[in-house]
């Protein structure tokens, strides 16, 4: 099933698209809000943007990639570095950007952060007399790793830090005011444990309530202790947020006092969530976009949402989610990559029947890249949007309108799924060792011996990169190419003679399969429906029934019986172990 967001029928540079909320001053006002659109190139030369008053006249300029754009109506632009066209089938050389005056001068200079893994620089900015020269550039940062870095304030001093990851640590560098533009000093929170250099999914955000800016990482977070010290690493706390997310942010969504996680769940795929956050620290999903139409209320679906914002949009005093369509963000490998680049802004609302975002879409062909902005670029006192990427670099400028309540209700969004997706049937949450990271007794998947297959291939895949202490050794056996009918044949040793229960931990996701289990040739459990939306999870453990073994070597099977409806028919199995506990 597919859902392709509305495209423009225009081409002008300037377009609008309405979306829409009550601000409740009085019960007979009623606004509506729209975003004008205005390209400043077409040109794809950077996967972020920024603003920013780079030449101190009160105005906001705009910076992508090579070049800045004068504000109020940023026609005329400015070279930082000599300009080359960047590969729209690779990946640009400039990915992010920041304002910030490095040294006290009283002129804005620039950040910049390249492809993951490579150096970050700061352009000097060289005053008035020199705007028509390329900056001075100076290398503060060997490496910048993670697709989603943050120049924000993290240890609460007078200046922002380049919060991301650097040869596998996660962590944070500062630089010394005195001499911005000397190397920075990267301070390691973490072991070596992040993805080197890409990684998706980091943020900042007060998680536990102590009053310090934690870090956030697709499956846990990292507590900042109350005294740093050098070398020291934070307690990290594990919780499955995404299999690889975009920005993520800890806010008070439900309004129960403590801070709840919103994050995308697959950068260049599927998903958007909030994650409520219990009296015990433990998290509590729910999606508000998956892969299907159906998971959100309103029908809203799109992928490749590679970057978040939480920022209040109509000024009712609750944050709301900003985010798009990171348009080509992995070419045509990623599903319904020629789907409309819109741009969506998701209304927070808390009712007595609990939170809800209603969606709506402020631009469908911008796009996003990996940086999306939110700021008052044109001095309203309403946030404005901006964005850079494949399709080139866009200004979404806010405007805000009093309209009778019939207006307002004719551009409200319509709910037309009201009861959630159901949640799919699991097993019991494996028991790892956390001597070993396997569970006692199981039987591992990937060491089985495979004797024969009808159709497609089996390997070993790892599983760490999904969620890490999730898998039994964080592998499992994969079987691809295989179609309804076709079965997998395994060998494995029953210990002794016996009557056994015997159970099964898989692998589920969007494109997984509904798989039938034979033990001898013989069907034992029902079959299984191994579809999930939108991320990649472990089953737990399935108990599928008793069974008489003798002792020696057995022949376990898994046919491939279909798939689920909604799932990808790509009919995928993956097997993390089998156990056999004696009756």
């Amino acid at each position: 099933m597919s859902f392709h967001p509305l495209r423009l029928a225009t081409p002008a540079i300037l377009a609008w698209l309405i979306c829409s909320v009550a601000i409740q001053a009085d019960d007979k006002s009623y606004q509506i809000h729209s975003f004008s659109r205005q390209q400043l190139t077409d040109e794809y030369l950077s996967e972020g943007i920024a603003a920013g008053d780079l030449n101190r006249d009160g105005q906001i300029d705009m910076i992508y990639g090579p070049y800045w754009f004068a504000g109020p109506k940023f026609t005329e632009k400015h070279e930082l570095y000599p300009p080359k066209p960047q590969n729209k089938e690779g990946y640009a050389d400039h990915f992010f950007a920041w304002v910030h005056d490095f040294n006290g001068d009283g002129w804005n200079d620039i950040l910049t952060a390249g492809f993951p893994g490579t150096p970050g620089f700061v352009y000097e900015n060289p005053g008035a007399a020199g705007h028509g020269k390329h900056w001075p550039k100076h290398q503060v940062l060997n490496s910048v790793g993670n697709e989603s870095p943050q120049f924000l304030n993290i240890v609460g001093d007078e200046t922002p830090e380049l919060v991301c990851s650097n040869d596998g640590f996660n962590g944070y560098a500062t630089f010394d005011p005195k001499r911005p533009f000397e190397p920075w000093t990267f301070h390691a929170i973490s072991e070596q444990v992040a993805p080197k250099p890409f990684g998706h999914g980091l943020g900042l955000g007060d998680v536990n309530g102590d009053k310090r800016m934690d870090v956030l990482v697709n499956n846990g977070w990292f507590e900042q202790p109350a005294e740093l010290a050098a070398g020291k690493t934070w307690a990290y706390h594990a919780v499955p947020f995404a299999a690889g997310g975009a920005d993520m942010f800890a806010y008070d969504v439900d309004g129960d006092g403590d801070n709840d996680v919103i994050t995308s769940l697959n950068a260049h795929e599927f998903g958007l969530a909030w994650y409520e956050q219990a009296a015990d620290g433990s998290f509590k999903r729910h999606l508000i976009m998956g892969d299907r139409p159906a998971d959100n209320r309103y029908g809203v679906l799109f992928t490749e949402p590679h970057s978040v914002q939480l920022a209040d949009i109509d000024g009712d005093g609750l944050k709301d989610i900003i985010t798009g369509k990171t348009y080509y963000s992995h070419h045509k490998g990623s599903p319904l990559w020629d789907a409309g680049a819109v741009v969506y802004w998701f209304k927070l609302v808390r009712t007595p029947e609990g939170v809800d975002f209603v969606p709506f879409q402020a631009d469908g062909e911008a796009g996003i890249g990996r940086q999306l902005v939110v700021h008052d670029i044109n001095k309203d006192g309403l946030p404005d949007l901006a964005s850079g990427g494949m399709k080139g670099a866009h200004v979404l400028i806010h405007q805000r309108e009093a309209v009778d309540k019939a207006r307002w209700q004719a551009h409200q969004p319509k709910v037309l799924h009201t009861e959630p997706a159901p949640e799919p049937v699991k097993g019991t949450p494996a028991k790892l060792d956390d001597q070993t990271g396997r569970v006692l007794g199981a039987i591992e998947a990937e060491a089985l011996t495979v004797l024969a297959t009808s159709g497609g291939k089996a390997g070993i895949q790892e599983m760490a990169g999904f969620a890490p202490k999730t898998w039994s050794g964080d592998t499992q056996l994969f079987w691809g190419g295989a179609k309804p009918g076709d079965r997998l044949e395994l060998e494995f040793q029953a210990p002794s003679a016996g009557e056994f229960d015997v159970l099964a931990a898989f692998t589920m996701a969007r494109d997984y399969a509904m798989v039938q289990v034979l033990v001898d040739g013989e069907p034992i459990g029902k079959p299984l429906d191994l579809y999930n939306s939108p991320d990649v999870i472990s089953s737990g453990e399935f108990q599928l029934g008793p069974k008489k073994l003798m002792a020696g070597k057995h022949k376990l099977a898994l046919e491939i019986k279909g798939a689920n409806p909604s799932a990808a028919q790509a009919f995928m199995v993956g097997l993390d172990y089998l156990r056999l506990a004696p009756k």
